[in-house]
């Protein structure tokens, strides 16, 4: 099988952005499971296929802009032609027209091709500014004629189809290669260690952990703890503002961005995980964080609020507190964390469920047993009445 992942976001410009890893481990997925694939990626200086240039763009801002949204997509399509596809893969930022002419395109020159629309999540008009909001509106039309000329989408919200189109039910993985398990050298009973990496946006919601810190500090019998947060974004200021308000200095360190080896050391020595606490507020019912799936793959226990599919709340490594605006009951993740870790080479434990089920290696098999079903299947499945 011979498969084109097409990832239209700019690369160079979003190194470290969660979208170029996940990425990365999409195509992995599918080589670990035998299949042959090329990888089409945009760059500010152009596109690249499979690490090297393919279409250039100008150095001129609205040359380079026509470039990327108009001529490149017909590029692509010659490469298309003269290739002989499987499956096409497309990650689907908003779509406007030249996107949807693009799909549709590719569907008329490849009948035979499986054409898959990824979505980092569907649907998505939650996330969006007010501006967006207007454009995706103004946009649907070009979103619907995209789908009508796909095969599957792949939104990992768990729905089963978007606008009658087959949704291929995965959920996020992770590639678990260059990430080690933590090293914890704390001993749990005397000080509980919590980490949480991301972009600090507001769905994470960790300001509830930083509300719940207090009283639990003050209350008979409590232990040290120490939150640790990576990462820098909107919501910095308002959650060292209220460090600063609890005066909780000594109980929470701001280590802002790392990557790499930094990154690993901040790991080591933590006992929890702390997952996304306010998708809520986006209106978000069901999760598929890559970071959770990360802190799975680094061998630690989280602490969640909004229901996974690949972290039920009867795995003993999973604690899920409730949604809402209410702080977290900080004493039940003390104890949570004492109980996980009494449990010897849990970190180990962890990391095999992370093998065996949220890798991007698992993931991928289901997708290849949708592509493989026969073409009247997933013709006969679009059907009004099941419409999403």
């Amino acid at each position: 099988m011979k498969g084109l992942l097409i990832f239209p976001i700019i690369r160079d410009l979003n190194k470290a952005d969660g979208i170029v890893v996940k990425n990365q481990g999409i195509r992995d997925g599918f080589i670990k499971n035998g299949v042959d694939i090329d990888v089409i990626e945009f760059y500010s200086t152009g596109i690249h296929l499979n690490g090297k240039p393919f279409y250039a763009f100008p150095s001129g801002k609205y040359a380079r802009i026509y470039r990327y949204q108009v001529t490149g997509w017909k590029k692509i399509r010659q490469h298309v032609k003269a290739n002989s596809y499987d499956f096409i893969w497309y990650r689907t930022p908003m779509v406007f027209k030249p996107i949807a002419d693009f799909i549709q395109g590719l569907r008329r020159d490849h009948p035979r091709a499986k054409i898959i629309l990824e979505y980092g999540y569907y649907p998505y008009v939650n996330e969006l500014s007010k501006m967006k909001k207007v454009l995706y509106r103004l946009n649907r039309g070009n979103e619907l004629r995209a789908h009508r000329n796909a095969d599957f989408t792949v939104t990992y919200a768990g729905q089963d189809f978007v606008d009658n189109l087959p949704n291929i039910p995965i959920n996020n993985g992770i590639e678990l290669d260059s990430l080690p398990v933590v090293q914890v050298k704390t001993d749990v009973r005397q000080r509980v260690n919590f980490i949480s990496v991301s972009s600090l946006k507001k769905w994470h919601a960790y300001e509830r952990l930083v509300a719940g810190m207090p009283a639990y500090l003050k209350s008979p019998g409590a232990i040290p703890v120490h939150f640790n947060i990576v990462g820098m974004g909107a919501e910095y200021d308002k959650i060292k503002a209220m460090v600063d308000e609890f005066q909780l200095g000594e109980y929470v360190t701001f280590h802002h961005f790392k990557t790499g080896a930094e990154l690993d050391a901040v790991y080591n020595d933590n006992h929890l995980a702390i997952g996304t606490l306010g998708f809520h507020r986006i209106g978000i019912t069901f999760s598929s964080s890559l970071k959770n799936r990360e802190y799975f793959g680094r061998g630690l226990p989280i602490v969640v609020s909004t229901p996974d599919e690949d972290m039920p709340a009867d795995l003993p490594y999973v604690l899920y507190v409730p949604e809402g605006e209410e702080p977290v009951d900080v004493g039940a993740l003390v104890q949570f964390a004492q109980r996980v870790h009494s449990t010897t080479d849990m970190s180990q434990t962890i990391r095999r469920y992370a093998e065996d089920n949220v890798s991007w290696a698992s993931k991928i098999r289901m997708v290849l047993d949708y592509l493989k079903r026969p073409a009247e299947a997933g013709a006969a499945a679009r059907t009004p009445a099941a419409h999403s």
